[in-house]
């Protein structure tokens, strides 16, 4: 009877250990996370490869703060590709300084870890950045995983706002495009700042420009290729206006012809772009909605789920060492 009483306590205390390691397990992603959210870190970044940058002598360099989280989701947003192609040359730098001072934040814990930020404004957008921070977890290793999510500083895109009943047009992508493309754009080129930015002189107004610049290639068409040496583009400082500059990106220039693709600014592009990422769910309601205002309705419902320009989703994975 002893020695069963004695192997039944073994076994409860081992029972109760191997809980209690669980237990500590599931909280040690929680805490990685949580350090994440409250460490400030500092990073500093060379603009490197820019143009206005390489014209000139010297090392340029910029210096952001936030929490761990923050400069992920900053960096993510930074690190923009269209249809593959990546639009800041400097991004993979400020990524790599991110990287390396959370690195520094998380120095001496227990636990190995890694940290993928994904800004997609809508699901399968051919438009979207990514950031890393840590190295790939082994394939063998036992992976403990806390998804969150952080501020894109982008607008978010309401339902209401991608309803054919709150834009001229009748087609519902066409309205969805528009309304997704205005606030990617305001996120990248707040009227406010960008506005006294253009307005100013030296290295910052070169800079914003190159920024509009190299937002429009992947459009197939430069930026107001007419008018760039004319006093009345927006983006010349005597004649300045952000608000005119930012609708040339969404809707084009009217000195451009459009391209092959029928997209001749951001709000065309993600038209056909939604068009592609949602294809199947697209025939499916087109076979399901014979009537157009049911179909329009239900399109609307279907990208109000998917649409998340304000939000960046962060992926934090811990492991044993």
């Amino acid at each position: 009877m002893a020695l069963l009483l004695v192997s039944a306590s073994v076994l409860l205390l081992g029972a109760y250990l191997h809980a209690a390691d669980d237990e500590r397990d599931e909280t040690r992603p929680d805490r990685t996370v949580e350090t994440l959210a409250a460490v400030t870190l500092s990073v500093e970044y060379d603009l490197e490869g820019v143009d206005p940058v390489d014209e000139r002598d010297g090392n340029y360099t910029r210096t952001d703060y936030g929490s761990a989280t923050g400069l992920l989701a900053d960096a993510a947003v930074t690190n923009l590709h269209i249809d593959g192609e990546q639009i800041l040359p400097y991004a993979n730098d400020f990524e790599d300084a991110v990287d390396a001072s959370t690195a520094s934040a998380l120095l001496g814990a227990n636990r190995e870890f890694y940290v993928v930020a994904e800004w997609e404004p809508y699901e399968g957008a051919a438009i979207n950045g990514t950031a890393t921070a840590g190295e790939r977890p082994p394939p063998n290793e036992d992976i403990s995983s806390r998804t969150l999510s952080a501020s894109s500083d982008r607008p978010a895109v309401e339902e209401a706002d991608l309803s054919t009943e709150s834009d001229e047009s009748d087609d519902v992508l066409e309205t969805a495009g528009e309304a997704i493309g205005a606030a990617i754009i305001e996120g990248y080129f707040p009227p406010e700042s960008t506005q006294r930015t253009l307005e100013s002189q030296g290295l910052s107004r070169e800079l914003t420009v190159y920024h509009y610049e190299r937002l429009v290639a992947p459009l197939e068409y430069e930026f107001d290729e007419e008018t760039n040496s004319d006093d009345e583009s927006p983006l010349n400082r005597s004649e300045a206006d952000a608000l005119e500059a930012n609708d040339h990106v969404l809707y084009g220039s009217d000195s451009q012809s459009e391209s092959d693709s029928g997209a001749s600014g951001l709000a065309d592009w993600i038209a056909s772009d939604l068009e592609t990422a949602f294809a199947d769910e697209l025939e499916a309601i087109d076979e399901t909605h014979g009537d157009d205002s049911e179909r329009d309705e239900a399109i609307t419902v279907l990208l109000a789920d998917e649409v998340s320009t304000d939000d960046v989703t962060i992926t934090v994975q811990t492991w044993q060492p």
